[in-house]
């Protein structure tokens, strides 16, 4: 039997089934919310790294660049969470596996940049590109089936049984 994507009133498959947030209700589909929350994120990060290096122009760039990636890996979890995947409870066992994502998100980039444009000598702005898309698409899967995921109700595992889209239910 073909899978086929949840109605709107059918619970999304690993999430909690709750009342969409506001950006659901505006945009329907959760990949776009994602794309969207997650560019957002990019851009405060970005502008926030930018404001740190301003004010403390001798910090070293690590530094710099830490302190911008830990206060938007929190902040954008708490959207996330809120508005794209709308999971209760957990809040530290799921920020720990949303870390986990990221940072799994983060070394692969710098390895494959490291591999492609050190090593090899690929152009350096396209490989990050093509990187970054990859890093989206890890980033999405990974919040979607690990740190948002959550196990089903007997009703959703009826469902999903029914859509012929069951999965394993453990946490």
């Amino acid at each position: 039997m073909a899978s086929h994507p949840p109605a709107a009133d059918e619970p999304v498959r690993g999430i909690h089934s709750g009342p969409p947030g506001p950006l659901m209700k505006i945009v329907k589909d959760q990949r776009v919310a994602f794309l969207l929350v997650g560019g957002a994120n990019t851009a405060f990060s970005t502008g926030l790294f930018i404001v740190l290096a301003l004010a403390f122009p001798q910090a070293p760039s690590f530094i710099l660049l830490s302190a911008s990636w830990t206060i938007s890996l929190i902040a954008v979890f708490f959207v996330y969470r809120k508005l794209v995947f709308r999971v209760k409870g957990h809040v530290w066992l799921d920020l720990g596996r949303f870390a986990l994502v990221n940072l799994t998100s983060l070394l692969v980039n710098i390895g494959l940049l490291s591999v492609f444009a050190d090593l090899l000598h690929f152009p350096r702005i396209p490989t990050q590109l093509a990187i970054t898309l990859l890093s989206v698409i890890i980033s999405y899967f990974g919040h979607r089936h690990f740190s948002f995921r959550r196990k089903h109700s007997p009703e959703q595992a009826e469902t999903a049984t029914i859509s012929g889209t069951k999965e394993e239910e453990t946490a």
